[in-house]
């Protein structure tokens, strides 16, 4: 047996992050920048918004810079005063306009639930919990002529953070809303949207909506809204495939049952072995056949029961078009409860077996249907790249 898996976990706490952006009507590049850092072996987590001055290639280029030289310094644990002295001393004050290129926000998560917030120029944070836009008291500190705001807090379970540039608030100026949205009145609408079972990326989705609307669908400005849930982790355990060697199938069931989180099945002869070694019949539901995609089959005590190379081929190029969640809850074939699963899960162990399906091996056959540690290693990567922690073990 050979495992491939990263040991080091986030803390309890999971964070889904998002973001959603609108460009400003007629550039081609947003002027603002966003970078996610997730830390897996110090178990921490950071989020940068930065808003560069004007629009256009010019303001992405200094947001950009900005976002990048904050990044690798938080990486390096150098000082909120050692950044702001090194943008002050890169990114030149506007001689006519007498303000900074690029503004910027800051949330540092650490490892045991305390969040740092560090804003400049950028519209204040909106923290809520328990369903209400918190009022934090920030300190102001002047660092190199900047005027930095700074606050800490304990986060818990069930926060929502949320950063925006000033896209947003200034949304609807001289139209739908002649002083623009403002911060209170965008502060009501994620009150009202947070208490809303949905997700960071459709809570992002909404808000920048809004804003669209009230441009009438012609940006004024470049627009960001980052989103961060604060919520239990969710895992799931999935075996692909039978073990090489028969001898293992227990011991491999075994770790599905007590694995963590959902549990999911791929392959019509693995789950044969999990019906007889959990003794519990396995049945087909005819209902969720779909043209060229077969049906799922139900074993008491697991979560999705699917086939397994044409199901996890299809699955693969499901996650390659970034489909719609709502997409995916209406739809019942395999393909769709696979990868709506996956999106789901936090964090995944994902058991491959190694033992080779005749079936699958005739020249008949297309080349992919040979490829099922290959077709796995390539969710796995795409999975991976949306932030999720994912465990390999092949058996």
């Amino acid at each position: 047996m050979y495992s491939k898996r990263k040991e080091a976990k986030m803390w309890d706490l999971h964070l889904e992050i998002a973001k959603s952006q609108l460009i400003k009507h007629n550039e081609i590049l947003c002027g603002d920048s966003i970078i996610i850092d997730k830390d897996y072996e110090r178990e921490t987590a950071s989020l940068i918004l930065s808003d560069g001055l004007g629009s256009g290639v010019k303001a992405n280029i200094l947001s950009t810079l900005t976002t990048k030289i904050i990044s690798v310094m938080l990486q390096n644990r150098r000082s909120i005063d050692e950044i702001v002295e090194t943008l002050t001393d890169t990114l030149p004050t506007c001689n006519v306009r007498k303000l900074a290129y690029s503004t910027f926000s800051v949330a540092q998560f650490g490892s045991d639930g305390n969040l740092q917030l560090v804003e400049y120029d950028n519209p204040p944070a909106f923290f809520v919990r328990n369903g209400k836009v918190m009022n934090l008291e920030y300190e102001m500190r002047e660092i190199n002529g900047k005027k930095i705001n700074e606050t800490s807090l304990q986060v818990q379970e069930g926060d929502l953070l949320v950063f925006v540039s000033d896209g947003e608030t200034h949304a609807g100026i001289g139209g739908i809303w002649n002083l623009g949205w403002g911060w209170e009145h965008i502060a009501e609408f994620i009150e009202r949207i947070s208490r809303k079972a949905m997700t960071a990326k459709e809570l992002a989705f909404e808000i920048t909506n809004v804003a669209n609307e009230l441009y009438a669908k012609e940006p004024g400005d470049d627009t960001s809204a980052v989103v961060v849930k604060i919520r239990k982790k969710n895992f799931a355990t999935m075996l692909v495939g039978a073990p090489q060697n028969p001898d293992n199938d227990n011991e491999i069931v075994n770790k599905l049952v007590k694995g963590e989180g959902r549990k999911i099945i791929c392959g019509g002869t693995t789950s044969n072995i999990v019906s007889r070694e959990m003794k519990e019949k396995l049945e087909v539901d005819l209902s969720t056949i779909q043209a060229g995609i077969p049906p799922v089959g139900i074993i008491k005590g697991i979560d999705l029961c699917t086939e397994g190379i044409i199901t996890i081929s299809h699955a693969l190029e499901l996650l390659k078009s970034n489909p719609n969640y709502k997409r995916l809850e209406i739809n019942h074939d395999g393909v769709s409860r696979l990868v709506r699963e996956l999106l789901l899960s936090d964090e995944i162990t994902i058991m491959i077996g190694q033992s080779l399906n005749s079936a699958h091996q005739t020249s008949n056959m297309p080349k992919e249907f040979g490829m099922k540690r290959k077709i796995m290693e390539s969710i796995s990567d795409y999975l991976t790249d949306m932030g999720k922690v994912v465990h390999l073990e092949y058996y």
